[in-house]
């Protein structure tokens, strides 16, 4: 039987989310750095809902914080689930607990549960240098390497304005790119979430992701695969995705039909990961995106 995997998000990250996501409050009235930030908060939302079977939050009081946006916290509560901190002895409100931001409490809280952790830019910004927070979800970290290929392709690329939407497209995790590309508008972005959850696609390629790692020879051939996918989307195909053609005779009619040989090889996960990557190479797709669903640009800031 699998192993159910588990992820923590920080009350900051879920405030973050609640502001861009609830309708009764205005956009406009945060500073642009403080729309960025929230849009790292939303992003860990995001992957700790999909990538992750179960997701939790801490009952430590600052749910708070969060809990005000009405729409908001209604919906998250069916699906980000509360944990009573009191078994982690924490004092939350000491002094100590707040000279470093709550980062110490919440990594110890992380360890003790046994999920992994996501927390908020503020938070992550101040230990991101000294690696404490790695997931172990083989399929975020197979998206970290996927944004590593590509950001090795950029290079050989020949059109700035490409390049720049590359580059501006790392701010944030493959997954949360797909997602913002097919909300309609942050309204319904908290339902294709949970539709792109009840779906099992995410799950799925997380399985089966799992189960390549366990195969040396599957797993290179899994990575040539990936590679071979960057690369089209870098306008550049491999040699076996060209059209073949093939002769039927048909009572006496010659007929000559074109077809790709990849789609012998049709693989589930392959083909959502290439979802994925076409939309993360799409020039300026992540700034079109949060404007259209926040009527707030980024680019060039």
């Amino acid at each position: 039987m699998a192993k159910i995997q588990k992820s923590l998000i920080d009350n900051w990250s879920l405030e973050q989310a609640g502001s861009l996501l609830d309708g009764n409050n205005d956009l406009f009235s945060i500073s642009e750095e403080e729309f960025i930030t929230s849009l790292g908060g939303l992003s860990n939302y995001i992957n700790s809902i999909l990538l992750y079977d179960e997701t939790n939050f801490l009952a430590n009081g600052f749910e708070g914080d969060w809990v005000r946006f009405g729409w908001f916290e209604k919906n998250t509560r069916l699906i980000v689930q509360p944990i009573n901190p009191e078994s982690l002895k924490i004092d939350w409100n000491s002094e100590a607990s707040y000279s470093d931001k709550g980062i110490r409490n919440y990594l110890a809280s992380s360890h003790h549960l046994k999920t992994d952790l996501f927390i908020s830019p503020q938070r992550a910004e101040r230990i991101k240098d000294n690696k404490l927070l790695n997931t172990k979800n083989n399929l975020n970290q197979t998206l970290l390497k996927i944004d590593e290929k590509i950001k090795s392709e950029k290079d050989s690329l020949w059109f700035d304005d490409l390049k720049v939407g590359i580059d501006k497209n790392f701010n944030f995790p493959s997954l949360t790119h797909y997602v913002l590309s097919q909300a309609t508008s942050s309204d319904d972005l908290l339902t294709v979430i949970m539709q792109l959850k009840e779906s099992g696609r995410v799950k799925s390629i997380r399985d089966k992701i799992d189960e390549i790692t366990q195969s040396t020879k599957e797993a290179s051939k899994f990575q040539k695969d990936i590679e071979r996918l960057i690369k089209e989307n870098f306008g550049e195909a491999a040699k076996n995705d060209k059209p073949w053609s093939i002769k039927f005779t048909v009572l006496f009619l010659t007929l000559t039909k074109s077809f790709n040989l990849d789609f012998f090889k049709r693989k589930e996960h392959l083909l959502f990961l290439k979802d994925i990557i076409a939309c993360r190479t799409e020039a300026q797709g992540l700034d079109n995106n949060i404007k259209r669903l926040f009527r707030r640009n980024i680019l060039n800031k």
